[in-house]
Protein backbone atom coordinates (compact mmCIF):
# COMPACT_ATOMS: atom_id res chain seq x y z
CA UNK A 1 0.00 0.00 0.00
CA UNK A 2 2.87 2.10 1.13
CA UNK A 3 4.32 1.57 -1.93
CA UNK A 4 1.85 2.11 -4.29
CA UNK A 5 1.01 5.95 -2.29
CA UNK A 6 4.80 6.88 -3.27
CA UNK A 7 4.27 6.07 -6.95
CA UNK A 8 1.85 8.71 -7.28
CA UNK A 9 3.12 12.20 -7.80
CA UNK A 10 3.26 14.77 -4.84
CA UNK A 11 0.38 16.89 -5.56
CA UNK A 12 -1.94 13.47 -5.25
CA UNK A 13 -0.68 12.13 -2.10
CA UNK A 14 -1.16 15.95 -0.94
CA UNK A 15 -4.79 16.04 -1.31
CA UNK A 16 -5.09 12.57 -0.20
CA UNK A 17 -3.53 13.55 3.14
CA UNK A 18 -5.37 16.38 3.22
CA UNK A 19 -8.92 14.86 2.71
CA UNK A 20 -7.85 11.90 5.30
CA UNK A 21 -7.25 15.28 7.53
CA UNK A 22 -10.61 16.14 7.15
CA UNK A 23 -12.23 13.53 7.86
CA UNK A 24 -10.31 13.01 11.22
CA UNK A 25 -10.88 16.82 12.06
CA UNK A 26 -14.80 15.69 11.96
CA UNK A 27 -14.31 12.99 14.70
CA UNK A 28 -12.80 15.66 16.80
CA UNK A 29 -16.23 17.45 16.08
CA UNK A 30 -18.36 13.76 16.94
CA UNK A 31 -16.41 13.35 19.84
CA UNK A 32 -16.88 16.75 21.73
CA UNK A 33 -20.34 16.57 20.85
CA UNK A 34 -20.66 13.23 21.90
CA UNK A 35 -19.39 14.43 25.43
CA UNK A 36 -22.86 14.57 27.65
CA UNK A 37 -24.25 17.98 28.15
CA UNK A 38 -24.04 17.75 31.99
CA UNK A 39 -20.79 17.75 31.25
CA UNK A 40 -20.10 22.21 30.80
CA UNK A 41 -17.55 23.38 28.05
CA UNK A 42 -15.06 24.21 30.14
CA UNK A 43 -14.88 20.76 31.79
CA UNK A 44 -14.52 19.32 28.35
CA UNK A 45 -11.52 21.52 27.34
CA UNK A 46 -9.82 20.45 30.81
CA UNK A 47 -10.11 17.19 30.45
CA UNK A 48 -8.84 17.07 26.67
CA UNK A 49 -6.06 19.12 27.96
CA UNK A 50 -5.45 16.97 31.28
CA UNK A 51 -4.88 13.60 28.28
CA UNK A 52 -3.37 14.98 26.03
CA UNK A 53 -0.81 16.09 28.58
CA UNK A 54 -0.64 12.87 29.43
CA UNK A 55 0.04 10.99 26.63
CA UNK A 56 2.81 14.55 25.45
CA UNK A 57 4.55 13.53 29.04
CA UNK A 58 4.58 9.84 28.04
CA UNK A 59 6.39 11.15 24.61
CA UNK A 60 8.85 13.15 26.01
CA UNK A 61 10.12 10.17 28.45
CA UNK A 62 11.45 8.57 24.56
CA UNK A 63 12.12 12.10 22.79
CA UNK A 64 13.78 14.49 25.28
CA UNK A 65 13.06 17.73 26.48
CA UNK A 66 14.80 19.40 23.12
CA UNK A 67 11.94 19.34 20.97
CA UNK A 68 9.91 21.71 23.69
CA UNK A 69 13.09 24.25 23.94
CA UNK A 70 11.45 27.53 23.60
CA UNK A 71 12.76 31.32 22.70
CA UNK A 72 9.49 32.78 22.73
CA UNK A 73 7.86 31.98 26.12
CA UNK A 74 5.02 35.02 26.14
CA UNK A 75 4.20 34.00 22.51
CA UNK A 76 3.46 30.59 23.52
CA UNK A 77 1.13 31.50 26.34
CA UNK A 78 -0.84 34.29 23.67
CA UNK A 79 -1.38 31.49 20.86
CA UNK A 80 -2.38 29.14 23.88
CA UNK A 81 -5.09 31.16 25.03
CA UNK A 82 -6.04 32.08 21.61
CA UNK A 83 -6.00 28.10 20.42
CA UNK A 84 -8.00 27.13 23.56
CA UNK A 85 -10.42 29.87 23.01
CA UNK A 86 -11.21 28.99 20.13
CA UNK A 87 -11.83 25.78 20.94
CA UNK A 88 -13.93 26.55 23.80
CA UNK A 89 -16.07 28.88 21.28
CA UNK A 90 -16.49 25.90 18.76
CA UNK A 91 -17.32 22.77 21.58
CA UNK A 92 -19.82 25.55 22.74
CA UNK A 93 -21.26 26.18 18.90
CA UNK A 94 -21.49 22.29 18.54
CA UNK A 95 -24.23 22.03 21.61
CA UNK A 96 -26.16 24.67 19.63
CA UNK A 97 -26.17 23.49 16.49
CA UNK A 98 -24.49 20.65 13.40
CA UNK A 99 -21.80 19.98 13.00
CA UNK A 100 -21.82 20.61 9.32
CA UNK A 101 -23.03 24.26 9.94
CA UNK A 102 -20.48 25.20 12.32
CA UNK A 103 -17.73 23.96 9.79
CA UNK A 104 -19.87 25.98 7.33
CA UNK A 105 -19.42 29.20 9.46
CA UNK A 106 -15.54 28.12 10.42
CA UNK A 107 -14.88 28.46 6.81
CA UNK A 108 -14.75 32.69 7.14
CA UNK A 109 -11.50 31.49 9.29
CA UNK A 110 -8.94 32.19 6.07
CA UNK A 111 -10.89 35.52 5.76
CA UNK A 112 -10.00 36.58 8.58
CA UNK A 113 -6.64 35.56 8.91
CA UNK A 114 -6.32 37.72 5.55
CA UNK A 115 -7.58 40.97 7.34
CA UNK A 116 -5.40 39.89 10.75
CA UNK A 117 -2.19 40.19 8.76
CA UNK A 118 -3.08 43.55 6.95
CA UNK A 119 -3.80 44.93 10.61
CA UNK A 120 -1.65 43.33 12.30
CA UNK A 121 1.36 41.92 9.92
CA UNK A 122 1.35 44.88 7.40
CA UNK A 123 0.31 42.77 4.76
CA UNK A 124 -0.64 44.39 1.47
CA UNK A 125 -4.48 44.89 1.27
CA UNK A 126 -5.14 44.04 -2.45
CA UNK A 127 -8.40 44.79 -4.12
CA UNK A 128 -8.80 40.80 -4.45
CA UNK A 129 -8.54 40.18 -0.78
CA UNK A 130 -10.60 43.19 -0.19
CA UNK A 131 -13.70 41.22 -2.81
CA UNK A 132 -13.35 38.04 -1.54
CA UNK A 133 -13.49 39.53 2.11
CA UNK A 134 -16.74 41.53 1.54
CA UNK A 135 -17.87 37.84 -0.70
CA UNK A 136 -17.19 36.07 2.47
CA UNK A 137 -19.34 38.40 4.84
CA UNK A 138 -22.01 37.97 1.77
CA UNK A 139 -21.98 33.97 2.29
CA UNK A 140 -22.03 34.27 6.33
CA UNK A 141 -24.97 36.40 6.42
CA UNK A 142 -26.63 34.01 3.93
CA UNK A 143 -26.11 31.20 6.45
CA UNK A 144 -26.85 33.62 9.53
CA UNK A 145 -30.43 34.82 7.76
CA UNK A 146 -32.38 31.31 8.60
CA UNK A 147 -31.62 31.70 12.31
CA UNK A 148 -31.37 35.88 13.14
CA UNK A 149 -34.54 36.78 15.29
CA UNK A 150 -34.71 40.89 13.79
CA UNK A 151 -30.71 41.24 13.93
CA UNK A 152 -30.14 39.13 16.96
CA UNK A 153 -27.27 36.36 16.08
CA UNK A 154 -28.02 33.10 17.76
CA UNK A 155 -25.27 32.20 20.56
CA UNK A 156 -24.49 29.45 18.78
CA UNK A 157 -23.33 31.19 15.29
CA UNK A 158 -21.64 33.64 17.22
CA UNK A 159 -19.59 31.47 19.10
CA UNK A 160 -18.60 29.92 16.24
CA UNK A 161 -17.41 33.28 14.16
CA UNK A 162 -15.92 34.17 17.61
CA UNK A 163 -14.15 30.37 17.39
CA UNK A 164 -12.85 31.26 13.72
CA UNK A 165 -11.47 34.63 14.90
CA UNK A 166 -9.58 33.07 17.83
CA UNK A 167 -7.89 30.50 15.32
CA UNK A 168 -7.10 32.97 12.73
CA UNK A 169 -5.45 35.31 15.37
CA UNK A 170 -3.38 32.49 16.78
CA UNK A 171 -2.31 30.99 13.43
CA UNK A 172 -1.03 34.89 13.07
CA UNK A 173 1.06 33.98 15.68
CA UNK A 174 2.33 30.24 14.74
CA UNK A 175 3.35 31.99 10.74
CA UNK A 176 5.74 34.10 13.43
CA UNK A 177 7.12 31.22 16.01
CA UNK A 178 7.65 29.16 13.23
CA UNK A 179 11.01 30.89 12.19
CA UNK A 180 12.19 29.93 16.12
CA UNK A 181 9.82 27.01 17.22
CA UNK A 182 9.77 23.42 17.01
CA UNK A 183 6.69 22.14 15.41
CA UNK A 184 6.46 19.44 18.79
CA UNK A 185 6.70 23.00 21.25
CA UNK A 186 3.94 24.80 19.15
CA UNK A 187 1.76 21.79 20.03
CA UNK A 188 2.87 21.16 23.37
CA UNK A 189 2.80 24.83 25.37
CA UNK A 190 -0.75 25.19 24.47
CA UNK A 191 -2.23 22.17 25.96
CA UNK A 192 0.21 23.29 29.23
CA UNK A 193 -0.93 27.04 29.32
CA UNK A 194 -5.05 24.91 28.88
CA UNK A 195 -4.26 23.00 31.66
CA UNK A 196 -2.88 26.00 33.96
CA UNK A 197 -6.07 28.45 32.78
CA UNK A 198 -9.04 25.55 32.09
CA UNK A 199 -8.87 23.34 35.15
CA UNK A 200 -8.96 25.82 37.42
CA UNK A 201 -11.83 27.76 35.46
CA UNK A 202 -13.31 23.77 35.55
CA UNK A 203 -13.08 23.29 38.82
CA UNK A 204 -15.86 25.83 40.00
CA UNK A 205 -18.58 23.99 38.35
CA UNK A 206 -17.30 20.60 37.81
CA UNK A 207 -19.77 18.33 37.15
CA UNK A 208 -19.29 14.25 37.21
CA UNK A 209 -18.06 12.45 34.25
CA UNK A 210 -18.80 9.08 33.26
CA UNK A 211 -15.97 6.74 31.53
CA UNK A 212 -17.73 8.10 28.47
CA UNK A 213 -16.91 11.38 28.72
CA UNK A 214 -13.40 11.13 29.52
CA UNK A 215 -13.45 8.84 26.19
CA UNK A 216 -14.69 11.81 24.17
CA UNK A 217 -12.77 14.06 25.66
CA UNK A 218 -9.67 11.72 24.94
CA UNK A 219 -10.90 10.92 21.82
CA UNK A 220 -11.00 14.90 20.79
CA UNK A 221 -7.82 15.08 21.63
CA UNK A 222 -6.44 12.09 19.13
CA UNK A 223 -8.00 13.00 16.31
CA UNK A 224 -6.80 16.78 16.78
CA UNK A 225 -3.48 14.99 16.90
CA UNK A 226 -3.98 12.96 13.55
CA UNK A 227 -6.02 15.85 11.93
CA UNK A 228 -2.33 17.97 12.32
CA UNK A 229 -0.33 15.18 11.80
CA UNK A 230 -2.08 14.97 8.33
CA UNK A 231 -2.08 18.57 7.29
CA UNK A 232 1.80 17.97 7.99
CA UNK A 233 2.47 15.39 5.42
CA UNK A 234 0.00 17.36 3.26
CA UNK A 235 1.83 20.53 2.87
CA UNK A 236 5.20 18.61 2.98
CA UNK A 237 4.56 16.87 -0.52
CA UNK A 238 2.56 19.08 -1.93
CA UNK A 239 1.93 22.36 -2.93
CA UNK A 240 -0.59 24.72 -0.32
CA UNK A 241 -2.42 25.92 -3.50
CA UNK A 242 -3.17 22.66 -4.44
CA UNK A 243 -3.84 20.48 -0.89
CA UNK A 244 -6.04 23.57 0.16
CA UNK A 245 -9.38 23.01 -1.58
CA UNK A 246 -9.40 19.78 -0.03
CA UNK A 247 -9.92 21.32 3.07
CA UNK A 248 -13.70 21.66 2.14
CA UNK A 249 -14.60 18.31 2.21
CA UNK A 250 -14.82 18.78 5.36
CA UNK A 251 -18.37 19.81 4.94
CA UNK A 252 -19.55 16.54 3.33
CA UNK A 253 -17.86 14.51 5.98
CA UNK A 254 -19.73 16.48 8.61
CA UNK A 255 -23.48 16.25 6.80
CA UNK A 256 -22.48 12.35 6.92
CA UNK A 257 -21.19 12.37 10.22
CA UNK A 258 -24.31 14.19 11.51
CA UNK A 259 -26.26 12.21 9.53
CA UNK A 260 -25.00 8.65 11.17
CA UNK A 261 -24.68 9.77 14.63
CA UNK A 262 -27.23 12.32 15.32
CA UNK A 263 -29.82 11.85 12.55
CA UNK A 264 -29.90 15.42 11.59
CA UNK A 265 -29.33 17.28 8.47
CA UNK A 266 -28.48 20.92 8.04
CA UNK A 267 -31.05 22.96 6.19
CA UNK A 268 -30.29 23.82 2.51
CA UNK A 269 -29.30 27.06 2.77
CA UNK A 270 -26.27 26.50 4.89
CA UNK A 271 -24.61 24.55 1.57
CA UNK A 272 -25.73 27.99 0.11
CA UNK A 273 -24.12 29.76 2.11
CA UNK A 274 -20.84 27.83 2.94
CA UNK A 275 -20.23 27.52 -1.01
CA UNK A 276 -20.15 31.62 -1.16
CA UNK A 277 -17.63 32.07 1.55
CA UNK A 278 -15.18 29.07 -0.29
CA UNK A 279 -15.93 31.07 -3.37
CA UNK A 280 -14.41 34.21 -1.42
CA UNK A 281 -11.71 31.66 0.23
CA UNK A 282 -10.16 30.98 -3.47
CA UNK A 283 -10.83 34.24 -4.46
CA UNK A 284 -7.57 35.43 -1.91
CA UNK A 285 -4.69 36.14 -3.40
CA UNK A 286 -2.53 33.31 -2.47
CA UNK A 287 0.74 33.16 -3.82
CA UNK A 288 0.58 29.84 -6.04
CA UNK A 289 3.48 27.38 -6.68
CA UNK A 290 5.20 27.61 -3.06
CA UNK A 291 7.44 24.77 -2.72
CA UNK A 292 6.59 22.61 0.44
CA UNK A 293 8.30 22.78 3.31
CA UNK A 294 11.27 20.52 3.58
CA UNK A 295 12.07 19.15 7.38
CA UNK A 296 13.44 16.23 8.13
CA UNK A 297 11.20 13.75 9.86
CA UNK A 298 13.82 13.16 12.51
CA UNK A 299 12.78 16.84 13.17
CA UNK A 300 9.14 16.61 12.98
CA UNK A 301 6.97 15.64 15.40
CA UNK A 302 3.76 17.80 15.02
CA UNK A 303 1.67 20.12 13.12
CA UNK A 304 2.40 23.32 11.23
CA UNK A 305 -0.41 25.44 12.42
CA UNK A 306 0.22 27.80 9.26
CA UNK A 307 -1.09 25.00 6.70
CA UNK A 308 -4.56 26.12 5.12
CA UNK A 309 -7.41 24.26 6.78
CA UNK A 310 -10.63 25.15 8.72
CA UNK A 311 -10.43 25.77 12.42
CA UNK A 312 -9.78 22.44 14.35
CA UNK A 313 -8.23 22.05 17.03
Amino acid sequence: MTGTLMRLSGNVRGVLWMTAAMASGVFVDVCAKLVSHDVPTAQILAMRALTTVAVFLIILMFVGTRPIRTRRPMAHIARGVLWYGSLFFVFFALRQMSIAEVNAYLFIEALLTVLLAVVILGEKLTARKMIATLLGLVGVWVMCAPRMDGFGVPLGVAAALFGAFCFSAQTLFAKVMTRTETNFSMLFWPQIIAVVIWVPIALISWQPASFADWAYSSGAGFFAMMTNYMVLRAVRVADASVVSPAAYTALPFSVAMDLIFFDMLPVPVIFIGAGIVILAVMLLDYKGGAKPQQVADAEEIGDDETSPKPAKA
